[in-house]
């Protein structure tokens, strides 16, 4: 087996490729750039430029692919080809990064994921889509600059709660996925151990930093305008902030509690906590 990471420079890329370095297993990773950090060497691959795609199989033998598509990007038809010319290639499995709130039997334009995962399906490969909630990360990327600098989170999800996932767990998953036999074949939600509110994780944020870190509640408007400060397109931050509503809805939180999806195999719960991560990471809002 030898797997290629797509995004394998990014936040859960990197991870599995450790993950499967220390499980003896081959890997190649991909960045736009063709540089990774040690002890990795990288190709260069970009989602926008398809004579990339078929030099990322040059003189290797890769039978697995985990797929991060472009942040940003609502185009799944790069992605698609790719699949197909991986198939052709020799490839027999395929891990899609995905999202709780992204269906294949709903397409959204907004979000490739969904047809993409439709296309895993209808090609007839083995395969698993991975979908993960909220990133426990965020609080030290979206949130880096209003908890250090104004001691703030804010959100448009209101009190509704979110069972929070590390980066390292989504790898684990993955990494399950990847090495399985036989494939499993399906989509599994990717949770963390326990449920919080952004308002709850603003309490927890205040115990672990020492000073009172408040939650501001948004309008679905205010939150999309911050995601277009983030350089996101007008449209697409319209769509993830109206998916705070779902959150405010419940959805997270009846996903976390579905007994359905647990006896499906369908439910990977993560290990760690988003205490855990305030606290090894505290130095990021230090002031």
């Amino acid at each position: 087996m030898t797997a290629l990471i797509t995004g394998g420079t990014g936040r859960s890329g990197l991870a599995l490729a450790k993950l499967l370095q220390e499980a003896n297993y081959p890997v190649v990773i991909t960045s736009r750039s063709g540089e990774a950090p040690k002890p990795f060497k990288a190709i260069k691959f970009d989602w926008f430029d398809t004579t990339t795609h078929e030099s990322a199989f040059k003189d290797i033998s890769i039978d697995r692919v985990y797929i991060v598509g472009p942040p940003g990007s609502n185009d799944s038809a790069n992605i698609i080809s790719f699949i197909d010319l991986a198939v052709s290639k020799g490839v027999k499995r395929f891990v899609l990064m995905s999202a709780t709130q992204i269906d294949p039997s709903r397409i959204q334009s907004a979000f490739p994921a969904g047809a993409i995962h439709q296309h895993l399906i209808d090609k007839g490969v083995d395969y698993v889509v991975l979908r993960p909630t909220w990133f426990i990360q965020n609080f030290g990327t979206n949130f880096l600059v209003s908890i250090k600098e104004h001691s703030q989170i804010f959100s448009a999800a209101q009190d509704g709660r979110v069972p929070w996932i590390s980066t390292e767990d989504i790898a684990q998953a993955a990494f399950q996925a990847l090495t399985a036999e036989p494939s499993p074949n399906k989509d599994i939600f990717v949770l963390g151990p326990e449920l919080y509110s952004y308002a709850e994780a603003a309490e927890v944020a205040s115990s672990v930093l020492g000073r009172k870190i408040e939650y501001k509640r948004l309008t679905i408007q205010e939150q999309a305008d911050f995601y277009s400060t983030l350089g996101v397109s007008p449209d697409l931050a319209k769509v993830l902030a109206e998916m705070d509503q779902k959150i405010a809805a419940g959805n997270e939180e009846a996903l976390f509690n579905n007994p359905q999806i647990a006896s499906e195999g369908r439910k990977f719960i993560g290990k760690h906590t988003l205490r855990q991560y305030f606290e090894d990471n505290k130095d990021l809002w230090t002031k």
